[in-house]
């Protein structure tokens, strides 16, 4: 009799061991679910964010954002995202403060985006040397699609400095990767119209011609280059098209300073 009432129990015992689990991995479940939910409210805002951001809405995407960071605090990109926002409206501990945070995070600091976006605030803030630490994490990180973007920005940060040699290496890095990056080569075009090779400025300027807008800056640089090759006619070219593309620009009126005219 006792043996059989010890049988029944370890079978109830069991059956209770076994809904416990159910129970167990029902709860664990729902809270799997219900992280993932509100990972997908976090993220939807921020997409919003960054979608308003580019549009110049300040307001909304702030708005946005406050609200992924109510629903939580620590998310990388929110802090990211937020970090970008406070630094266009040149709230500059704000920004850092949340690149900060994003960076501390468990994800975000082996972000390379956020990476790289850290180094370019530090840089526009003139903290040229650590600006590029995080440059070149960014760089060295296997995860970023485009490190291309992050050599290009080491460059144009290290002619603050200025470290003209260190800056057309990191240039040369970013064509390397990436032969048709415009901004790369516009200023490779300019760094070696400056050192006096203007040839190679040339071969720059062609290719950034097939691989950039044409904005009042590179046109003025183009006739400058085809100018001390003794070009007239490329010059010229050149100079048509500033004066009938950006008539008011600072370029245009030095070009027609320098040409001994003045705009009708």
């Amino acid at each position: 009799m006792s043996e059989h009432r010890n049988m029944r129990w370890c079978r109830t015992g069991l059956l209770a061991l076994t809904v416990l689990l159910i129970a167990g991995c029902a709860s664990t479940t729902e809270r799997n679910q219900d992280r993932e939910r509100l990972q997908k409210l976090v993220d939807t805002n921020i997409q919003l964010a960054a979608g308003y951001l580019q549009q110049g809405q300040m307001d909304a995407a702030k708005e946005k954002l406050d609200k992924a960071l109510e629903l939580s605090p620590d998310d990388p990109q929110a802090n990211n995202v937020m970090a970008l926002l406070q630094w266009r409206l040149r709230n500059y501990d704000t920004a850092e403060r949340h690149f900060r945070r994003a960076l501390d995070s468990r994800t975000g600091g082996i972000n390379p985006d956020v990476q790289h976006n850290y180094g370019a605030f530090l840089c526009d803030r003139n903290r040229v040397d650590e600006a590029m630490t995080w440059f070149e994490r960014a760089i060295a990180n296997p995860q970023y699609p485009t490190p291309e973007l992050a050599n290009l920005n080491a460059g144009l940060c290290l002619l603050k400095k200025p470290d003209r040699a260190a800056a057309e290496r990191y240039l040369r890095q970013a064509l390397q990767r990436n032969p048709a990056l415009a901004p790369a080569l516009l200023q490779m075009a300019r760094l070696s119209y400056e050192s006096g090779n203007v040839m190679s400025a040339r071969g720059f300027m062609e290719r950034y011609t097939k691989a950039g807008p044409e904005t009042a800056e590179s046109l003025w640089l183009g006739i400058r280059v085809e100018r001390a090759l003794g070009n007239r006619n490329a010059e010229g070219n050149y100079a048509l098209r500033l004066k009938g593309r950006f008539p008011d620009a600072p370029e245009t009126q030095e070009y027609l300073r320098n040409s001994g005219k003045r705009k009708p």
